[in-house]
């Protein structure tokens, strides 16, 4: 049985420890490793594909990440499970309470480094081609589609005003963001100070807004819901902006489109047979904090503003 010796280190001895080791028990020592490995891979995997880690989903953009997130997760799972291994059963194999002395230095294994290169660059390599680059396109994609509806959205500190500006609404720091299920939104972000972004994590995708210049997102609602049913129903800036910045969301409800287009020409504000030329301003309060309209007849479309 050859066993590794722990002596004088001989600097022209250019076997490494694993050549210098290949007797039994340097094979029990190898077997018993994969052994780790292959029963924490599993378990890991099944951790991965069997659970749902991710916060609600109801964008059809978001498939696309959240099919990335997975896959990345499916690749790391034997990376990790290979250090793990390695570490555990080292730990337990080799424990000692007090070592004597020092061991001889561990000399590189050529074939295990240059198989580990390999495989490493080839896992990064699939990577930037898939999910990154398919995953990229497939998002630029539905972004150059034709929008159902256009929104524009205004980060302030520390809030969002919202407007609809085919239909003429705009809403000053509104109670809630309505949108319809199934209709592709384009969002025109863009902030009157500080650098804000866009994020509701049901739909996952996130956008710089940013003070001079606009920037777009597309989203297609999947799923209908509200912040009241489930908090990744909101829309969060993702942008570290001042002091009010955990505070800066604004509640999200996705709705059916008759429901919309109800909420859209009623209790939307938005334009009403014989309400032309209505401008509702600021004015009389309706609630808390001076949230109010102004029916003052001196603009071209309905403006719902907030005194507070």
């Amino acid at each position: 049985m050859t066993t590794l010796t722990w002596g004088v280190y001989d600097p022209d001895d250019k076997l490494s420890v694993l050549e210098r080791d290949m007797g039994s028990d340097g094979r029990r020592d190898i077997v018993a490793t994969g052994v780790l490995w292959a029963i924490l891979t599993a378990l890991g995997e099944w951790a991965v594909l069997g659970t749902n880690m991710l916060p609600t989903l109801a964008s059809r953009q978001g498939e696309e990440v959240d099919g990335a997130f997975r896959l990345l997760m499916i690749y790391s799972v034997p990376v990790m499970a290979l250090v793990l291994a390695v570490l555990f059963y080292s730990v337990a194999r080799w424990r000692v309470e007090t070592p004597e002395e020092d061991g001889p230095p561990i000399a590189d294994h050529k074939g295990f480094s240059r198989g580990w290169f390999i495989v490493s660059s080839a896992l990064a390599l699939l990577l930037f081609i898939h999910p990154g680059l398919t995953g990229l396109l497939a998002l630029a994609e539905e972004a150059e589609a034709e929008p159902d509806l256009v929104v524009e959205l205004t980060a302030v500190q520390w809030h969002w005003d919202v407007s609809f500006p085919e239909h003429g609404v705009t809403m000053e720091n509104p109670p809630e963001l309505v949108l319809p299920v199934g209709a592709t939104i384009r969002f025109d972000l863009t902030s009157t100070d500080v650098i804000h972004a866009f994020w509701v994590p049901a739909f996952r995708l996130k956008q710089d807004a940013i003070p001079g210049q606009t920037n777009s997102v597309t989203i297609t609602p999947t799923e209908v819901g509200s912040y009241g049913e489930d908090d990744a129903f909101r829309l969060q800036c993702a942008e570290l902006c001042g002091t009010g910045h955990a505070r800066m969301f604004l509640p999200v409800r996705v709705v059916e489109q008759a429901e919309f287009q109800q909420w859209l020409s009623g209790a939307g504000m938005g334009p009403m047979e014989g309400m032309e030329g209505m401008d509702m301003g600021e004015g009389d309060d309706m609630g808390e904090g001076g949230d109010g309209m102004d029916m003052s007849g001196d603009g071209d479309g309905m403006k719902m503003g907030d005194e507070g």
